[in-house]
C-alpha cells in the first residue's frame, strides 16, 4: 500500500496533488438546562444500586438513622466495657 502510494506521488510530479479539506472543529458552547446529562455504566449501576437497596426495600431515613444509631451504640458498648476491663490492669 505504502508503495503505491511513493510511486503515484512519483508519477504525478506534473500534477497538483490535493489534500482533502481539513474538517470543520464543532464549536464550543457553554451547557445550558435544555442539555441532557451524559450518564456512565458505573453511574447507572450506582443509581440502580441504591434503588434496590434503599427505596425499594422500604427503607426510609428514619430507619437508617435507627440502624446507624443502635449500630454506633453497641459499638461505644463494646468499647466502654473493654476500657472498664483495662482500668483494674492501669491502676496495679
Amino acid at each position: 500500500m505504502q508503495k503505491q502510494r511513493i510511486v503515484e506521488v512519483e508519477h504525478a510530479e506534473d500534477q497538483i496533488i490535493a489534500f482533502p479539506a481539513p474538517r470543520a472543529r464543532p464549536q464550543l458552547r457553554l451547557a445550558s438546562a435544555d442539555d441532557v446529562s451524559v450518564v456512565g455504566p458505573a453511574r447507572r449501576l450506582q443509581n440502580d444500586l441504591a434503588r434496590a437497596f434503599a427505596a425499594d426495600a422500604g427503607w426510609s431515613v428514619k430507619r437508617t438513622v435507627i440502624v446507624g444509631c443502635v449500630f454506633h451504640g453497641v459499638v461505644l458498648a463494646s468499647l466502654a466495657l473493654a476500657a472498664s476491663n483495662l482500668v483494674p490492669h492501669i491502676a496495679r
